[in-house]
């Protein structure tokens, strides 16, 4: 096994160190005497939180180290602090206990920097003690009771003896099973947490979203791509800045319903944009938001875009360029920001995103026609017919165009002037 060994009065760092999983305690004293400064006249070694005796005959592996541990080197404290300390962990709860360990962590840097590198994380679990507990507690408390260690009892669940032994003494109580069932399931969870940590660390980090550098008139823009929003989503304070405020048009004024609610200034027929050194054709809806540009599925889909991970890129209409990295995200977004996500539950509950002409806000849609329904004339609202007759159109193109779309106005729209 690899062992990795902190002196807290020097605030050095040793090791890894290779040694056998029999190796006694007193080998393992007299190695780090040589190797790290440690004095047995003058210091203390801790396991963890447990304060290991140098006279100990039992091998590594017995006393509960395992590959990847790291031993701390402190100096003495006096045998009545020392036996105070011993007799409050030996009496104090597993919340306590778990705390005692993450204030140790906050006191002792090195091995917080240790810990840092092998759990992702670590710093902001160790600033939140709800966090640490719920997170890391599982792990510290099987550390207490399940590795044979002198000072904890042994069962299977890692639980104090004498709740185990009150369970399996009646383990046929309703009561007793259902606890049972529970600390069975616990265990199941917290080797997968184990297992995890291990193997993929990556899943207890925060995923980044999907921005790439683009330009608007000139303008440099950071555009959030968003596979789940239908719409493309320009902001109103980028609509100015770009010069396209002008080109908005307000009949198409509205109400954008999902996570939560925005007001649907109007839309941007259509503006260029450079991605690279492609121009690409793109249209707008325009909302408050904070977001300034939004992809949306309508121009991905419109240009063959292809989301390549592998790469960390986006190609669209023939060029690539990639995503930027989390220092580039902007510092204003943020992926709970319901404006900035409001078509996302839209695609979900089948409401369809965007503005109704004329100042109308969109409503729920019922729910899907049968085969046979759908493809019979649906009566549609004089308010939508006349929407779209003012723009243009006949009576009967606006009446086919609303059967095409459920009786979207909006959609309708796009779809006569397509």
């Amino acid at each position: 096994m690899n062992l990795t060994i902190s002196n807290e009065s020097t605030e050095e760092v040793y090791g890894p160190l290779e040694v056998s999983d029999d190796m006694t305690l007193p080998d393992l004293v007299a190695l780090i005497e040589l190797e790290c400064g440690f004095d047995q006249s003058r210091h203390d070694l801790y396991h963890s939180v447990t304060l290991l005796n140098p006279n100990d005959t039992k091998p590594l592996a017995a006393i509960g180290m395992s590959d990847n541990d790291l031993l701390l080197i402190r100096n003495k404290v006096t045998d009545s602090a020392a036996g105070a300390a011993a007799i409050n962990s030996d009496s104090m709860s597993d919340d306590a206990f778990v705390e005692q360990f993450r204030q140790e962590l906050l006191r002792n840097q090195p091995l917080r920097q240790q810990l840092s590198f092998q759990i992702p994380e670590m710093d902001r679990m160790i600033e939140d003690q709800q966090l640490f507990r719920e997170r890391l507690g599982p792990l510290i408390l099987q550390r207490r009771y399940g590795f044979g260690v002198d000072s904890g009892p042994q069962n299977p669940f890692g639980i104090p003896q004498e709740e185990y032994t009150r369970l399996m003494n009646d383990p046929d109580d309703p009561s007793n099973q259902h606890r049972i069932a529970e600390l069975i399931n616990q265990q199941e969870i917290d080797e997968q947490m184990r297992n995890a940590l291990e193997y993929t660390p990556e899943m207890f980090t925060t995923v980044h979203m999907l921005f790439i550098h683009l330009e608007i008139n000139g303008h440099p823009v950071k555009a959030f791509v968003d596979t789940g929003a239908q719409a493309t989503i320009m902001s109103t304070k980028l609509a100015e800045r770009t010069g396209l405020a002008r080109l908005i048009d307000k009949r198409f004024v509205g109400e954008a319903r999902g996570v939560g609610t925005g007001k649907i200034i109007g839309r941007i027929h259509q503006a260029q944009i450079r991605i690279e050194t492609q121009f690409i054709p793109c249209s707008f809806t325009v909302l408050d938001t904070e977001v300034e540009l939004l992809l949306g599925l309508d121009m991905l889909k419109r240009h063959q875009a292809l989301i390549d991970l592998g790469k960390d890129s986006l190609n669209i209409a023939g060029v690539e360029t990639r995503f930027l990295g989390e220092s580039e995200i902007p510092k204003t977004f943020t992926a709970q920001a319901p404006e900035a996500h409001q078509q996302k539950a839209e695609q979900g509950s089948g409401q369809p995103l965007g503005a109704v002409p004329g100042g109308l806000p969109s409503t729920e849609t019922a729910p899907r026609p049968s085969a046979a329904k759908a493809n019979r004339p649906q009566p549609h609202s004089e308010s939508n017919i006349k929407q779209l007759t003012d723009l243009g159109f006949s009576r009967t193109e606006a009446i086919n165009a609303l059967n095409q779309t459920n009786g979207d106005a909006e959609l309708a729209a796009s779809l006569l002037f397509g």
